[in-house]
């Protein structure tokens, strides 16, 4: 099932607006923005390996 394209730079856009503004101030997005932001999230998300393959030794700090 193919995705609706959406305007993420556009989002992005909106969302950056108010950097620098009070905190708290709200951005206005549309319903549909926000299903199509995370339905595309989740289209990328799935579509990556569950499975990190990586070389030892791994140093977690």
């Amino acid at each position: 099932m193919p995705l609706e394209p959406i305007d993420v730079d556009g989002i992005i856009e909106k969302l950056l607006s108010v950097r620098g503004a009070r905190p708290g101030k709200q951005v206005n997005l549309a319903e549909s923005e926000i299903r199509g932001l995370c339905l595309h999230a989740r289209e990328v998300f799935l579509s990556q390996p569950i499975l990190l393959e990586v070389e030892a030794p791994i140093k977690i700090c």
